[in-house]
């Protein structure tokens, strides 16, 4: 009975927060590294072989009675079509793609197959490839079509001496890319188990399953602002709105259906307003019920709260896989399809248009006058104020949304901790007049502006933080200069960020 021996996602080899059984082994297998990870809605994720990068597996087998099955998703693109294209190297057997009599074509050691009414291999669609040999020296090579649908036969067999073996991938010329994703090597493997070991691996890791016939018009939408056919990262977020497209299906639900979203490249972000905590994971599940929803003859909506993308990659793309649970797809009325058990799952690449501004901040930050607080005995509150430069060369125009909090992981030298800091109001700079500044809440924590302020350039606002009362000197919290952060959001034309100052405690007494 086939057993998996191995098994080789590729797409974590660049990423240094995945740590897997294999990932040491093959790192230091990469030769000639020029790769990176890219994704479609097709395959998800894959790992992008350029120009003369390989990569070489190393692993022991027992050739039995049963024979050894590598399986594995390609996609590639030749610059120069005369030249072949290497897929996977076994032992001392290539398998390539050529040209044959103009024609595109396979070989593998020297046998060719050329493209025919049964057999079609062209570059930039995927395909799915097995080779399979056994200890009576019979190898065989087959190959899906784009679609996806197992060929009964080998489309190339030959009789070969097998032995322990190495895998190569890539190394070919300048210019050429090879895509690969989800390498497995089975052992114990009877010849009639190859199909339905084929066809477990494409249900497995072939992203979009709503590619069969019933389901091919079901899609799905995400989008956070009107104005734009993408998704857009900005300041301030707005609420992600998700809507079901079924096409030309309709839509019968149960009382528990409910969907998931994944973005499978790049990083839900969630507000947590209750604990005012910001979650952040490129695994997050989404799930939400459609059970009080009317369908009848409209698509399925939700609204999403507090999620946003983030983006720290700057890709211009974004994966996202949908789960669908407990729905009726209907196309006619003989056909129907069903997921109970298991889920609709549909994979969407979504444009990105990040217009958060510049990543770079417009302030600097500084104490004026007094900028320690007094831990000795007999300590009284004291006043912190804290100048807000406009370093740019243009005036920054704030609006009613732009505001300032003070952040950080050393409140605790603050009697009350940070309770203190909400003692804070915005100074005109010189005559120290109050600017109006609206109230905050439980939903927002920062200072923002009543209304829309002129901060011209070269100069400065005042954040007067009050009632600062610092803890004694102890070994818990000696006297010394802490870092805190002042945060700033919806600076129009730049990204929300912070920047650091320090306050010193001391048995030195200044008073402004």
């Amino acid at each position: 009975m086939a057993k998996l021996l191995y098994y080789f996602p590729l797409d974590n080899l660049v990423n240094n927060d995945i740590v897997n059984n294999y990932k040491t082994q093959v790192q230091s297998g990469l030769q000639n590294s020029a790769l990176n990870v890219d994704f479609d809605e097709y395959k998800g994720s894959y790992l992008n072989f350029k120009d003369k990068t390989q990569l070489e597996l190393n692993f022991k087998k027992s050739i039995g009675k049963e024979g050894t099955l590598i399986n594995f998703f390609f996609n590639y693109h030749k610059k120069n079509s005369s030249e072949a294209l290497n897929l996977i190297t076994i032992g001392d057997k290539i398998l390539s793609v050529i040209k044959s009599n103009n024609r595109n074509a396979v070989s593998f050691k020297s046998n060719v197959r050329i493209n025919d009414e049964d057999f079609r291999i062209r570059e930039n669609h995927w395909f799915n490839a097995s080779v399979y040999y056994n200890s009576s020296g019979n190898i065989e090579l087959y190959l899906t079509d784009d679609n996806f649908l197992v060929l009964k036969k080998a489309i190339i067999s030959f009789n070969d001496a097998a032995e322990d073996q190495n895998i190569i991938v890539g190394g070919n010329k300048d210019g050429d890319q090879l895509r690969i994703a989800d390498l497995s090597v089975y052992n114990d493997v009877s010849k009639d188990e190859i199909e339905n070991l084929v066809n477990t691996s494409i249900g497995k890791h072939l992203t979009l399953l709503s590619k069969s016939t019933l389901i091919d018009t079901v899609s799905f939408t995400l989008s956070n602002n009107s104005a734009f056919d993408k998704l857009v990262i900005e300041n301030d977020p707005k609420p992600l709105s998700f809507e079901l497209l079924p096409g030309e299906m309709t839509i019968e639900r149960q009382d528990n259906s409910a969907a998931k979203l994944k973005v499978k490249k790049g990083f839900f972000q969630y507000s947590a307003v209750q604990t005012n905590k910001t979650e952040e994971s490129d695994d997050l599940h989404i799930s939400f019920s459609f059970k009080n929803q009317n369908t009848e003859n409209t698509n399925l909506t939700a609204v999403l709260n507090d999620l946003s993308i983030v983006n720290r990659l700057d890709q211009e793309r974004i994966l996202v896989q949908l789960e669908m649970y407990n729905i009726t797809l209907t196309k006619d009325e003989f056909s129907k399809t069903y997921t109970k058990s298991q889920p609709l799952i549909i994979d969407k690449v979504f444009e990105i248009m990040d217009i958060r501004g510049e990543n770079e901040s417009p302030f600097e930050v500084f104490i004026l006058g007094n900028d320690t607080l007094y831990n000795g005995t007999a300590n009284e509150a004291q006043t912190i104020r804290l100048a807000i430069s406009n370093t740019t060369e243009l005036d920054l125009k704030l609006s009613e949304n732009s505001g300032f909090r003070i952040t950080g992981n050393f409140f605790t030298i603050l009697e009350n901790d940070a309770k203190q800091t909400n003692n804070t109001k915005l100074l005109e700079h010189q005559s120290f007049t109050t600017i109006p500044a609206k109230p905050k809440s439980t939903d927002n924590d920062f200072l923002c502006f009543q209304k829309e302020y002129l901060l011209k350039k070269g100069t400065s606002i005042i954040m007067e933080i009050s009632g600062l009362k610092a803890k004694q000197s102890a070994p818990a919290n000696p006297s010394g200069a802490y870092p805190f952060y002042l945060e700033y959001k919806n600076i129009p034309g730049y990204r929300n960020g912070k920047m650091k100052f320090h306050i010193k405690t001391g048995k030195i007494f200044y008073s402004l």
